[in-house]
């Protein structure tokens, strides 16, 4: 296994692996759209060098990447100016809005925003960042390997802190981030097509100081 940095060939390659790894997604639908989610997932770093990326790759095939950020502000600005208009207009020409699943997203929209302001406060934790592993390389360390290659760098920069975000019912990322010594510091809603039911699906944010 070698974990290295992004290169643009790769991109193709950490789209799958974002994808593949998308609410355990199988094609069957619960992906509102899968480009429009792969854009948003991984535009601002493949294209716009949002942050690190690194990938991890085996016999010549990208089996996980970490993204990370440190600067919050320009990855909102990437992804508000440079990302979001082009990938849900593409979206729209795909046939988003006749799609059940966007409607209930934009019904529960006050309901998220809301419970959003709730949410944990991050000023110690000005960095984050995700890890998207297949299956086959999990377990292996190589989550933990990425994690440590963005904290490291992240003490480096000087910052004070680092925070990700993890569904509540991954109990498997769960352990991770608390066997790579982070700390649960609240929860905020997720933005994600609610189940026909209408509850409210969460995360839970992790914290760690450096």
């Amino acid at each position: 296994m070698e974990i290295r940095l992004y290169q643009p060939q790769d991109r193709a390659a950490v789209r799958e692996v974002c994808l593949a790894t998308a609410y355990d997604y199988d094609g069957d639908g619960a992906v509102l759209d899968p480009r429009l989610f792969t854009d948003l997932m991984t535009r601002a770093w493949t294209d716009f060098g949002a942050g690190p990326l690194w990938v991890a790759e085996r016999e010549g095939r990208v089996q996980g990447y970490l993204a990370g950020c440190f600067d919050l502000r320009r990855f909102a600005r990437l992804q508000t100016w440079r990302v979001v208009p082009r990938a849900v207009a593409g979206a729209i020409t795909r046939g988003l809005l006749f799609r059940p699943a966007l409607w209930r997203l934009l019904a529960g929209l006050p309901r998220f925003l809301a419970a959003s302001r709730r949410g944990p406060r991050l000023d110690r934790y000005p960095a984050d960042f995700h890890v998207n592993l297949l299956p086959p390389v999990r377990g292996n360390e190589v989550g933990s390997q990425l994690a440590e290659l963005f904290l490291k760098e992240a003490s480096e920069r000087g910052l004070p802190g680092v925070h990700v975000t993890v569904y509540e019912e991954n109990e498997a990322g769960r352990r991770f981030f608390e066997h790579l010594g982070f700390r649960p510091l609240g929860c905020q809603p997720a933005f994600r097509p609610p189940p026909a039911d209408g509850h409210m699906e969460w995360k839970l944010v992790y914290g760690r100081e450096i």
